[in-house]
């Protein structure tokens, strides 16, 4: 008959029997199966399950808050502008039509702009410029070359930073060659309602 001493308790486990005497805990605090490999009873099982379904649900509780408060800072800053020509934003032209801003990070460095039709968007890198006075109205502003119109600045009513966008090669090249030429750029403002 093979006995087995059962660790850290000293007491004996008669394999054909079954154990003699009460088996007590190991020093990790587990109790011990017979061939040396931990093992928890049930209840310690039940317990453990059920701190894993609390685990999980609050896991599930925080990404799904998570993804709301994401959701929540997808602002948007013009929702709705109609602008009456052509203009480009970087190296790429939209045509005239309606258009909508949205930020895309909470500090609005990069902006979404995008058609009504869902058919033209950009994503715009921009960064903070000061306004000596809040502006009661929104406002786009575009740089004008002869007929063709670069978006550069972006202002939200009633607020002292606005966003403005950097100059692309495409525009910096026909600003050369306009001064080249002798002639200047204007500025032409669209006023906003959000």
């Amino acid at each position: 008959m093979k006995e087995t001493t059962v660790a850290a308790v000293g007491r004996t486990y008669d394999h054909a029997n079954g154990p003699r005497g009460i088996v007590n805990l190991n020093y990790t605090g587990w109790p011990v199966r017979y061939d040396g490999h931990l093992q928890a009873d049930q209840k310690e099982v039940l317990i453990l399950k059920k701190q894993a379904i609390k685990a999980f649900g609050l896991l599930g509780l925080f990404f799904s808050l998570s993804a709301i408060f994401v959701y929540a800072q997808n602002i948007t800053l013009v929702r709705k502008v109609e602008i009456p020509f052509d203009f480009s934003v970087g190296d790429k032209t939209f045509p005239a039509g309606t258009y909508s801003i949205t930020r895309v990070f909470p500090d609005k460095s990069a902006l979404l702009l995008s058609s009504e039709d869902q058919r033209e968007a950009i994503n715009i890198l921009t960064h903070s410029v000061q306004a000596q006075e809040s502006p009661k109205t929104g406002k786009l502003i575009f740089h004008r070359y002869g007929e063709t119109y670069f978006l550069f600045q972006i202002w939200e009513s009633d607020a002292l930073q606005g966003r403005q966008l950097s100059k692309s090669r495409t525009e910096q090249s026909i600003e050369h060659d306009l001064a080249k030429r002798g002639e200047e750029s204007s500025i032409v403002g669209l006023g906003l309602s959000k």
